[in-house]
């Protein structure tokens, strides 16, 4: 049996909505937002508050505030949510993960003086990485990203490989070196085989090579 005084990691969904409309990720149909039935909503920092007392708070190790319905970006509490883990724990490694494709500047740099790593979702160059990741822009996530380190923050750069990014993996490290990145990673998802579709559910492109189409 394991006990409530036992738990030492504590992973967080934040929110289930997502400015992104990634092909295969399970919240769209290739692409298309569709709800299936779970509820959209962010938590609040009073719902925080209300679930994680600071008593629990403080026996943690780490809080990984990465969704798997929805995006951190979503939630304009996501900042004083992270802060008040920070404030009942200073010794937490409190990490996030995102697209990093919305919000200004005080939301990142607020975000980065009570983190110890955010990793950003970049799924190839400026040419590529728009392919998965809908609706972000990769300009905007450098940006972004650019905002946390300027804040003192750390930033790892998460690549997941496709057919159609693969080539550029050497090019991605090198430019993450370049301009700032403190960690940079590859991850392969096996998410590497589909079509993207309109709102009308017309193909538009696919992810993958023709003859892996299925």
């Amino acid at each position: 049996m394991y006990h409530y005084k036992f738990i030492r990691r504590l992973d967080l969904e934040l929110s289930s909505l997502c400015n992104a409309e990634c092909p295969l990720c399970p919240r769209n149909v290739f692409g298309h937002p569709t709800n299936t039935g779970y509820v959209e909503r962010n938590l609040t920092l009073d719902d925080v508050k209300h679930i994680f007392k600071p008593e629990f708070i403080l026996q943690l190790k780490q809080i990984n505030a990465c969704g798997n319905f929805g995006d951190i970006v979503m939630n304009p509490d996501t900042p004083a949510i992270i802060q008040y883990f920070r404030e009942h724990n200073p010794n937490a490694n409190i990490i996030v993960s995102t697209n990093g494709g919305a919000r200004d500047r005080s939301f990142w740099t607020d975000l980065a003086g009570n983190t110890d790593r955010i990793f950003f979702a970049i799924d190839g160059l400026e040419d590529t990485h728009n392919l998965y990741r809908r609706n972000t822009d990769f300009k905007t996530v450098l940006t972004n990203a650019q905002t946390v380190r300027d804040a003192g923050g750390k930033t790892s750069w998460i690549f997941i490989v496709f057919d159609h990014n693969r080539h550029q993996i050497e090019e991605a490290r090198k430019l993450s070196k370049q301009i700032g990145f403190d960690h940079f990673e590859v991850k392969d998802h096996g998410r590497n085989n589909g079509p993207v579709i309109d709102k009308n559910k017309n193909v538009i492109y696919w992810i993958g090579r023709e003859e892996y189409k299925i």
